[in-house]
């Protein structure tokens, strides 16, 4: 497990039950990132984000 305050452009995640997101930018405290699988994505608060969701090595 990776532990990094920010998350990163490209940054690989996982959430509580194992799926996977990427992320693609981190603007004005709010994190927007793409769930495998799916084409819309999806917005969060930092804090919220850096709470749920845990970096993967790639």
């Amino acid at each position: 497990m990776i532990k990094s305050k920010n998350p990163q452009t490209g940054s690989r995640y996982k959430d509580a039950h194992g799926a996977l997101i990427t992320v693609e930018r981190v603007v004005h405290n709010r994190v927007t990132f793409y769930r495998d699988g799916y084409q819309s994505p999806c917005v969060q608060p930092l804090e919220r984000f850096v709470k749920e969701f845990q970096e993967v090595a790639q």
